[in-house]
């Protein structure tokens, strides 16, 4: 039977690798790919992804995920790895995230796809976002390394 210490290491090593695969997706293939469909397409499929993300499983796991990391860090005899991964997944999917992609994400919000200047508007966006969440991505799949390790 497993303890509470380990059923909390390993929910959050799930829990940081969930949002890490995540944002890998949209580094290696997601942007990509609405990029490939032109400015007032991708605009708009970026708005409706940013909509729903909000509304889904994925923000669950995305803020649930800090707090059972707290949980091991309470209840970890030897706190170091613990501590390093929950710092990590902070810094990566809370601090990065909200410092830079979504007030990219709220500025995106208020381009109208057809618009003149949304060409210029999505090529800007795509790129600043994209240099976030590559950044946000290699520090997001350092966690649950850090927690596996833990175990």
């Amino acid at each position: 039977m497993l303890s509470l210490y380990e059923v909390s290491v390993l929910s959050a090593t799930v829990g940081s690798g969930l949002v890490a695969g995540l944002c890998f997706a949209f580094a290696t293939f997601i942007m990509q790919a609405l990029d490939r469909l032109g400015a007032p397409h991708a605009i708009r499929a970026m708005q409706a992804i940013n909509a729903k993300v909000l509304r889904s499983s994925a923000i669950a796991v995305w803020f649930a995920t800090l707090p059972v990391g707290g949980v091991a860090i309470a209840l970890a005899e030897d706190r170091t790895l613990v501590v390093v991964a929950t710092a990590l997944y902070a810094l990566g999917a809370v601090v990065i995230t909200g410092r830079g992609n979504v007030p990219l994400n709220e500025q995106l919000d208020r381009v109208a796809p057809d618009a003149p200047g949304a060409e210029e508007a999505w090529s800007d966006y795509r790129v600043r976002w994209g240099r976030w969440n590559v950044l946000r991505t290699a520090v997001c799949v350092l966690a649950p390394a850090g927690y596996a390790l833990a175990l």
